[in-house]
């Protein structure tokens, strides 16, 4: 672990942030932190300071770490991690024409999203084959905090009070992290992490302007940051970014608010208070599924003309940071983090559909009612942790990480029902969901052989008391939730030099999802959906290329799927996820102005019981690819990038034919391709400009997912070719 102690509006910027020409980092003392001030090795993303440093486009600069399981996701971290772990910066970003945080995901093998807006407004992304409506089977962080509605009692992302333009990187772990970082974990941790405070004042405007082929209506993205130190030891950040526009369909209209305001302030040589503040707001029009029929007609159409979305977001949290000298390195940490958020789907409903043999989605069919569910959440929690190092034995050595999470959520949980005839209203549903939950994890890093062998055994204790109301029936359930999660990382590295490491590694884990709000019924005790995760890989990297090649295997006890039809819960049973996941990049030394990419995935998912035991499990793909080549001559710099997902079913029973209604039936497989063409106009000491022009899907791939949410049936179209203009100015 690195701690650099010394405040400096220098050596204070952007946390401390700083990249070394060999990738390599070494502890820093507090002498030496205020030295390397001047130090020419040290750069950041930020105008002011000029030195380059060779990094690979699926990995983010050395950032000193803190007492974090994940650390920052500096280059050093993540090539030493023990387990299938990719970083993608935002220049990454940027070369590939993403247009949204899930679209930017897509290039991360082991990662599918199904795009239903187009904005990025509402992702739904599914990791190693775990779907769930609104990437409900992954752990989603911002900088660390749970980003997640209810991360006990509601863990779908039904909003995602996130932009693209407000992010420095994504860290997506698939395993090895849940010993910290829980529950909901089976699928992986994705850390969204924000742009840090800037080294020196600065200010940045930036703007994107996307033109979808289909129909010609633009989408448009303003942002605007200011970091300033008001003196050595505090600093200030203020950001705002504004989507407006429509999507590539008809009924897409899109406003998005986000606002941002973060502090760091240095309290003395050894603590410092991080503060963060959201505002978000989100209200989109929704074009819902398309009949098969519709769909061939015209993609941009909408059948769905009731369907819309509403959801306002207010966050904070609080990092209190203490460097104690005691070990040999330690170092406490609290955090507290809470929000207040509010959302609303509106949809139409067909509640005739039963007596008609129909789905009550049925695109095709005019909707009789309209239906809403307006949920409210409020979540408040806070964490103590613990580091240190102690081992003065050149052959063994300890890094213990503890701690103990303390949330609280109120989760209110209503659907409403109009008839549009005359206007009567009704409530199905009014619920609400306390729930305490209790957390603490513990584990020890154990190094031996001079820190070449590392041995991690760890253990998590999650206990959540969750007690579920039902109004409407006047009826209460109380329902505990105790296990116990323990988990195993190794790791050898079969060389030891600074300008290459090669890892092999393995590890072992047990994960939870605890029962959501929408499938606890009041029936009784509900139980957790239970995961063992397994690992063992190899991954090399040098200064030039990264390589890394993992197996992994999920065994899923009790998997929860959601039946539209009898808006119910199905228990499946035991399922499998196992498969294969490599990734390279290379940056020859012969041809420095070249940097290459290929990414590849195998997925068997499989049903393990019932009538559809061997039977691929729904929305999973078995073969995905993603690829990118980017070529730099002076200031131009040109990429070209893709992704492919093989076919897949929309059912357990893995049905070819297509239903009249479009519900289930194969999904076929696609591929896209993206063009990137970047120009730097201005490059200071002081001003920064540049350009970029893209063009997102370039041969127009028509392509569809099955329905989605609010929309379960018909085919729904993913966004054909569209182009993107941004512009981005730094002084």
């Amino acid at each position: 672990m690195v701690i650099i102690f010394k405040r400096s509006s220098l050596c204070l910027a952007m946390f401390c942030i700083y990249q070394q020409s060999s990738a390599e980092m070494t502890p820093i003392s507090k002498k030496t932190s205020v030295e390397a001030r001047s130090d020419t090795s040290i750069t950041t993303s930020s105008i002011n300071n000029k030195a380059e440093t060779k990094v690979l486009s699926f990995t983010a600069a050395p950032i000193i770490v803190t007492a974090e399981t994940l650390g920052d996701s500096s280059a050093n971290q993540v090539k030493a991690f023990a387990g299938n772990r990719t970083v993608i910066d935002n220049d990454f970003i940027k070369k590939t024409v993403s247009n949204s945080i899930d679209g930017a995901l897509q290039f991360i093998p082991g990662v599918k999203i199904d795009d239903e807006t187009g904005t990025g407004v509402l992702p739904n992304i599914s990791i190693r084959g775990l779907h769930a409506s609104r990437s409900g089977q992954a752990q989603f962080l911002m900088d660390g905090i749970p980003l997640t509605l209810a991360p006990y009692g509601h863990t779908g992302q039904s909003i995602f009070p996130a932009t693209l333009d407000n992010l420095e990187r994504i860290d997506v772990v698939r395993g090895g992290a849940a010993t910290q970082y829980g529950p909901n974990n089976v699928g992986g941790v994705i850390n969204l992490i924000t742009k840090p405070i800037a080294k020196e004042t600065q200010t940045e405007i930036g703007t994107n302007l996307t033109v979808f082929e289909q129909n010609g209506k633009p989408l448009t993205s303003l942002y605007a940051r200011h970091s300033r130190w008001l003196n050595d030891d505090f600093g200030v950040q203020l950001e705002a970014n504004g989507i407006k526009g429509d999507s590539f369909r008809d009924h897409s209209d899109t406003e998005v608010t986000n606002l941002q305001a973060k502090a760091l302030w240095y309290i003395d040589d050894n603590q410092k208070l991080e503060g963060f503040l959201q505002y978000y707001d989100a209200d989109t029009e929704m074009p819902g599924a398309l009949s098969p029929a519709a769909y061939e007609q015209d993609v941009g159409q909408s059948q769905r003309p009731l369907e819309a979305y509403q959801g306002k977001s207010t966050r904070w949290h609080a990092k209190y940071k203490n460097y104690l000298d005691i070990g040999d390195e330690a170092v406490l940490d609290l955090t507290t983090f809470g929000h207040h958020a509010t959302r609303n789907f509106e949809w139409g409903f067909n509640s005739q559909a039963n007596k008609q043999g129909v789905h009550w989605a049925d695109p095709a069919i005019a909707a009789d009612s309209l239906r809403t569910s307006p949920r409210e959440f409020t979540v408040y929690g806070v964490e103590p942790k613990f580091s240190m190092k102690i081992g003065d034995s050149k052959n063994i050595k300890h890094h213990l990480i503890s701690g103990v999470r303390y949330v609280n959520e109120d989760i209110d949980y209503k659907l409403t029902q109009t008839k549009l005839a005359d206007g009567t209203t009704t409530m199905p549903r009014d619920w609400n969901l306390q729930t305490d939950a209790w957390a603490a994890y513990v584990s020890d890093e154990i190094s031996f052989l001079d820190e070449r062998l590392k041995v991690t055994p760890g253990i998590r204790y999650e206990n959540a008391k969750m007690t579920f109301n039902d109004a409407g029936n006047n009826t209460q359930a109380d329902n505990t939730i105790t296990e116990w999660l323990p988990g195993l990382t190794t790791s050898y590295s079969l060389t030891k030099s600074d300008d290459k490491l090669w890892l092999i590694y393995a590890n072992a884990q047990k994960s939870l999802r605890t029962p959501q709000i929408a499938n606890i019924r009041g029936n009784g005790e509900e139980g957790s959906e239970l995961a063992w995760n397994y690992e063992i890989g190899t991954r090399y990297t040098t200064d030039s290329l990264q390589a890394n090649l993992g197996l992994y295997r999920i065994d899923f006890k009790d998997q929860l799927q959601w039946n539209s039809a009898e808006q119910s819960f199905d228990n499946v049973g035991r399922t499998l996820h196992q498969g294969l996941e490599t990734a390279i990049t290379y940056a020859p030394k012969t041809f420095k102005n070249l940097d290459v990419g290929l990414s590849y995935n195998y997925l068997d998912a499989m049903l393990k019981e019932g009538a559809d035991e061997g039977n691929q499990l729904p929305y999973s793909s078995p073969h995905q690819l993603g690829w990118h080549a980017s070529y730099k001559h002076q200031d131009y710099n040109a990429t070209l990038s893709g992704v492919y997902y093989d076919k897949a079913y929309a059912d357990n029973a893995n049905t070819v034919a297509e239903s009249k209604d479009g519900g289930i039936g194969e999904t076929p497989a696609y591929q896209v391709w993206n063009l990137s063409l970047q120009k730097t106009l201005q490059d200071t000491k002081n001003e920064k400009l540049s350009v970029q022009f893209g063009i997102n899907n370039l041969f127009d791939e028509q392509y569809y997912f099955r329905g989605v949410d609010t929309s379960p049936v018909g085919r729904y179209p993913a966004p054909g070719r569209s182009y993107k203009l941004g512009l981005n100015y730094q002084f």
